[in-house]
């Protein structure tokens, strides 16, 4: 008995998520269907990258909300430079991802704005960029680069697509870092205390730098795979996916206010939120809308489980 508590509270998400798939399964059995798992897959993947680089700023006690607009802009800068240099197409977007990561772990570290306030500035800032290189409507190219169309269209034996194959070692990379390197580890100390981490020689502000650098990257990654999937670039790409990426953190385990979470949550808690999304799609019962009241009840539910627990370890503590 005791086997199975520590199972089931070790893996909650993972349970979570066989709950969801078997739901699916239940609402249409054309669910587990090659074509349909594909194409859950790669829209997992999508989300997968701006999730990962979330779990590395939520470990730290931050939050970016930038993510949903750098998505965007990564995506016109590819499309756009596609046409003159396939190496720029590839290069720049992430190094205006990278600015972008360093302005925002500038403005909370070394300038002390909340998180919250400042990635919502450059959120507003960067989407009103892509408005104005998109002119506000979708930006459109005469002939695509094979190079960039494989990043988000090409598929190995029909099944397995090229997205879904980089987020898995994006996520076996992160993991990497977050368990074997000091950066890693020290995003976690952050998160965790941050007089400790003072104590411990750690540098708090190369910490939370670093680990928006990596949470724009990452997002850059997963909106060049989108504008390759879908061929064009749009100024309002990426809406929302700031909150859809946090809520698959959360469904992974992390807190939001940090210290705690693992990559491989994140992992599976971007499957859960792409297979919410595809059950709503296959299914003709409730309207797409109730996805997301949906997936805010759960999300609710697994914060306030998450506040319950740490009151009750407190209130043990002081016993």
């Amino acid at each position: 008995m005791n086997k199975a508590k520590s199972f089931f509270s070790n893996n909650i998400a993972l349970v979570g998520l066989l709950i969801v798939l078997l739901v699916g399964v239940c609402v249409q059995r054309t669910f587990v269907s090659p074509e349909n798992l594909t194409n859950l897959l790669r829209s997992a993947s999508l989300m997968g990258f701006i999730g990962i680089g979330m779990t590395f700023v939520v470990l730290c006690g931050s939050i970016d909300l930038s993510v949903a607009s750098v998505f965007a802009l990564s995506g016109y800068l590819m499309l756009n430079l596609s046409q003159y240099n396939i190496v720029l197409a590839f290069v720049v977007p992430l190094l205006a991802g990278a600015v972008v990561g360093l302005v925002n772990g500038l403005l909370v570290e070394k300038l002390s704005i909340p998180a919250f306030i400042a990635t919502l500035a450059t959120q507003m800032f960067v989407r009103g960029l892509v408005q104005m290189f998109c002119d506000q409507t979708t930006y459109k190219v005469a002939s695509i680069p094979f190079p960039v169309l494989a990043l988000g269209r090409l598929t190995f034996s029909n099944i397995v697509p090229l997205p879904l194959i980089l987020f898995i070692i994006a996520t076996l990379i992160a993991a990497y870092v977050l368990n074997r390197r000091f950066i890693g580890r020290s995003m976690y100390i952050v998160g965790g205390n941050l007089e400790a981490a003072n104590m411990m020689g750690v540098s708090v502000p190369k910490t939370m730098i670093t680990a928006h650098v990596i949470c724009s990257v990452l997002t850059c990654i997963g909106g060049m795979i989108y504008t390759s999937r879908v061929g064009v670039a749009s100024p309002l790409a990426g809406t929302g996916y700031e909150m859809y990426a946090i809520a698959a953190v959360v469904l992974g385990g992390a807190k939001l206010t940090g210290g705690v979470g693992k990559v491989s949550g994140t992992f599976i808690g971007t499957l859960i939120m792409s297979s919410f999304s595809n059950i709503f799609s296959m299914q003709n019962v409730l309207s797409a809308v109730w996805s997301d009241v949906v997936v805010g009840s759960v999300l609710l539910i697994v914060i306030m489980a998450q506040a319950m627990v740490s009151i009750y370890s407190k209130g043990k503590k002081k016993v």
